[in-house]
């Protein structure tokens, strides 16, 4: 699995795992900028307004459930090492104001984020004026491919009923048919994540060589059979594991509707998935003021068309496209 595993902060000082076993022949880099801190108050970490260099690959430490987007756009998820440092600054830091008359300041609500099937669930919601809520779900996987967003406003009041529509929803549609019951999952193994010391080392070269299988010497050592089997092609014992490696080629669950990354997004909108900007919110009220129509306001600002909606109605536009935006509230 490729995971954020190390990074170095604005001293050159490395933190988390920098000498961890990887499965590939060099690393890959990348910087991650964190929020600054509060004006008023300490800081939330030693690393708030930093910006760090990252060290990223195919390894086998423990992951845990968040994936953090880099500055240039791309989605890794964080070994849980890195993440108990970073999640601190990452998530709750406050943004520095800027330095003209902003928009009416948004209060967080909610962020929430759960990890299942592979998938990262994003949920994010921030308070608007008149009791009114800006809600903003995303699905990804954990190489950052999105596989689904939802973007909107609502009463604050109405979220605990969506959220029962949704389950009903959810119970009414199912998306295949019921899977056969199987049995209740195993407690995560107890070493996973742990490092190898030179005695487990010699006791996997011994229960190896006595033609244990990858299934039983994963039960006995308290790993994944995938570490057990990294760890074997590491010591020479067995053939590298390319079916443990994604095919970059081409979509590894056919069954899904084609993915995009970021990237893909941005070649058909620049701007996509960019913080709007003060001056950006101006110029769109101005525009939309003007009579430009929601199609023309997303090949201006570079933003697919939900996009475009959503900020129109979040500060409160007005003009034809900001009366057609108010169509698609709920």
């Amino acid at each position: 699995m490729i995971l954020f595993y190390a990074f170095t902060d604005a001293s050159g000082t490395w933190h988390g795992d920098p000498d961890a076993d990887i499965h590939e022949p060099q690393p890959r880099h990348g910087n991650l900028t964190l929020p600054a801190p509060p004006q008023a108050g300490p800081a939330t970490s030693l690393f708030a307004g930093q910006t760090l260099r990252v060290l990223y690959a195919a390894t086998d430490l423990e992951p845990s459930a968040t994936t953090y987007q880099l500055d240039n756009g791309d989605w890794v998820l964080a070994s849980w090492h890195v993440h108990e440092l970073l999640s601190a600054p990452y998530q709750t830091a406050a943004h520095a104001p800027p330095s003209d008359p902003p928009p009416p300041a948004t209060v967080p609500v909610a962020k929430l984020e759960i990890y299942a099937a592979n998938r990262r669930y994003s949920f994010d919601a921030e308070q608007l004026d008149g009791g009114r809520v800006e809600v903003n779900i995303m699905i990804t996987s954990t190489a950052g491919e999105i596989y689904g967003a939802l973007t909107g406003e609502t009463d604050a009041t109405d979220l605990a009923h969506l959220s029962r529509l949704l389950k009903a929803a959810a119970d009414a549609c199912p998306a295949s048919p019921p899977a056969p019951s199987a049995p209740a999952p195993s407690a995560k193994p107890a070493q996973r994540g742990a490092p190898w010391t030179e005695d487990l080392l010699d006791l996997l070269r011994a229960a190896h060589a006595d033609g244990k299988d990858e299934a039983t010497l994963a039960e006995e050592f308290g790993r994944s059979e995938a570490a057990i089997r990294w760890k074997l092609w590491d010591l020479r014992l067995e053939p590298f594991p390319k079916d443990l490696v994604p095919d970059r080629r081409a979509n590894t669950i056919p069954e899904q509707p084609k993915a995009y990354t970021v990237t893909d997004k941005r070649q058909a909108h620049p701007n996509a998935y960019k913080k709007w900007e003060p001056e950006d919110d101006r110029l769109l009220a101005r525009r939309a003021a003007e009579g430009a129509a929601i199609a023309e306001l997303s090949q201006e600002f570079g933003r697919d068309e939900g996009a475009v909606i959503s900020r129109l109605n979040k500060i409160g536009a007005i003009g034809p496209a900001a009366d057609e935006a108010a169509r698609y509230t709920y």
